[in-house]
C-alpha cells in the first residue's frame, strides 16, 4: 500500500511540475508597459520592482491545472496587461490577499 501512495505522489508531483505559465502579448499599436524578466516575471514599466508586490493572475486556459500570469507592479496595471493580452482573467492572488 505504502509503494501505491509513494507512486501517486510521486505522479501527481511531476504532473504539477509542468506549470500552465502564460506570458502575456505585446498590442502592436500600443505603447510599451512591460517588459518579462528572466525568470518569466511580467514587471510594469515605471514602477518599483523593489516595493510593488508580485500578483498571480489566474486566466482562462485549456491546460488542465490552470494557467497564471505571475506580475509585478500595481495589481490594475497586471489586470490591464492581462486584458489587453486578450487574457480573461478569473481571479488574483497576492500576498495582501485574492479577489475575483
Amino acid at each position: 500500500m505504502k509503494l501505491v501512495l509513494i507512486f501517486f505522489a510521486i505522479s501527481l508531483l511531476a504532473s504539477c511540475a509542468s506549470d500552465g505559465v502564460i506570458l502575456p502579448n505585446m498590442v502592436p499599436s500600443a505603447e510599451k508597459t512591460f517588459e518579462v524578466n528572466e525568470q518569466g516575471t511580467v514587471e510594469i514599466l515605471g514602477q518599483d520592482m523593489i516595493t510593488e508586490p508580485t500578483h498571480w493572475l489566474y486566466v482562462e486556459c485549456d491546460h488542465w491545472s490552470g494557467c497564471y500570469m505571475r506580475c509585478q507592479g500595481k495589481i490594475n496595471s497586471c489586470k490591464k496587461v492581462a486584458t489587453d493580452s486578450g487574457l480573461e482573467v478569473d481571479y488574483i492572488y497576492s500576498r495582501a490577499g485574492s479577489e475575483k
